[in-house]
């Protein structure tokens, strides 16, 4: 019978994302510290990308993981695996100044590598 959940059975026993270690390809791109841009893609259907976060400026804070992007497995493309990282923002980065943000303040996002480039 075929399983009428892929990705649970993938993950069967080990778990996800860890069932998907090793398989992006290769190292991540990017490394602890980087300074990234969250790059503007067009989504049609899903994505876990905040919109607030597109053209933005965040510093790579850890490297999170590997899985497929949540757009792809929402189409059942679990065989396309990527780095997974989380990035910090600054408060004012992301709204702008005002008396009403903390300049220490920031917001943590986890963003798939195929939505980041260098700033």
């Amino acid at each position: 019978m075929k399983s009428v959940n892929p990705p649970a059975e993938i993950a069967k026993g080990v778990g996800d994302p860890q069932c998907y270690k090793g398989k992006a390809g290769g190292p991540p791109k990017f490394q602890i510290g980087d300074r990234l841009r969250i790059r503007d893609l067009p989504d049609i259907f899903y994505n876990q990308t905040p919109g607030y976060v597109r053209g933005k400026v965040g510093v790579v804070t850890a490297l999170a993981y590997e899985s497929p992007a949540p757009e792809d497995e929402a189409w059942g493309h679990l065989d396309v695996v990527e780095w997974f990282y989380v990035l910090d923002f600054r408060h004012s980065e992301l709204w702008g100044e005002s008396p009403d943000v903390n300049e220490t303040d920031t917001v943590q996002v986890e963003i798939p590598e195929r939505w980041l480039e260098p700033a």
